[in-house]
């Protein structure tokens, strides 16, 4: 085999008891290599011409050397190896809750699930700490694809500065303040030609790939546009387009959609509307 199977044919029970097989078997026969466990499976089981062995193989190297051979135990492993290792797209959907998850995949991949007893109803307390556990890795999955999207916005900002101070004939760099400085408030530090010289440019970046177009600004983004005023520009990139397209918004464009504190109320973070 060249290379890892595809995640279609891992994440699926051929897959899956083909694992279990070649675990049972080498228990019995420690010493015999893999290829020749596969021989006897493929003579011995009647139902080795259904598995898919040779993805089974690449799972049992991913699969807990510890996990059990039977019962809801051995498939929630294999379910857990396959999402560490291949992240499949729709794994980043499991924080929105089980059932609605689970409703949203197709049959075969629910049907996995379900043989996992991880549908069960009421779930026991088991299934709930798997759940947590899975749940808690595919969070942290999104909040690296939307850090990546963030910053690779940030550095679309910088080019976009860069070529723009060169036609403006400054001699003058951008700087990323976002990738130095998480409390700076902006992400870009760039410039405008003035009466007397460059003046300061603070530049807030934001992707999306919303729609309608919408980006989220927090409170402290927000004290930070109304101290510092017109020269605090939003840089906001619709990253759902191939390349990215660039929306620049004022401050003042963005004030009629900032929420008002409410007696002990305040708020910290606001939805955006860009209106295009």
């Amino acid at each position: 085999m060249t290379g890892a199977p595809s995640t279609e044919r891992v994440f699926a029970l051929s897959a899956f008891e083909g694992v279990r097989l070649i675990r049972a078997y080498s228990v019995k026969q420690p010493d015999t290599p893999i290829v020749e466990l596969l021989a006897i499976i493929e003579h011995i089981e009647s139902d080795a011409p259904n598995l898919d062995l040779e993805a089974s193989v690449y799972l049992h190297g991913l699969v807990e050397a510890e996990c059990p051979l039977n019962g809801d135990g051995f498939y929630q492993a294999c379910i857990s190896a396959v999402v560490t290792k291949h992240q499949p797209n729709w794994c980043k959907a499991m924080k929105q809750g089980r059932m609605r998850f689970l409703d949203s995949l197709a049959t075969n991949d629910r049907d996995v699930f379900a043989a996992a007893g991880l549908a069960k109803d009421p779930p026991p307390i088991s299934v709930v700490t798997w759940w947590d556990t899975v749940t808690g890795f595919a969070r942290l999955i999104a909040d690296i694809a939307k850090m990546e999207q963030a910053r690779e916005a940030e550095q679309l900002s910088m080019d976009y500065e860069t070529q723009r101070l060169a036609k403006l004939g400054l001699n003058r760099t951008p700087e990323w303040k976002g990738l130095d400085d998480n409390f700076a408030g902006y992400d870009v530090l760039s410039y405008d030609a003035g009466e007397f010289g460059p003046i300061s440019r603070m530049i807030e970046v934001k992707s999306t790939i919303a729609s309608p177009l919408r980006f989220i600004i927090t409170r402290h983004e927000w004290d930070q546009a109304a101290k510092i005023g017109p020269a605090y520009i939003f840089h906001v990139w619709d990253m759902a387009k191939v390349p990215p397209v660039l929306y620049e918004r004022k401050s003042e464009q963005v004030a009629p959609h900032i929420p008002q504190d409410n007696e002990k109320g305040k708020w910290k973070t606001a939805e955006i509307p860009l209106g295009v």
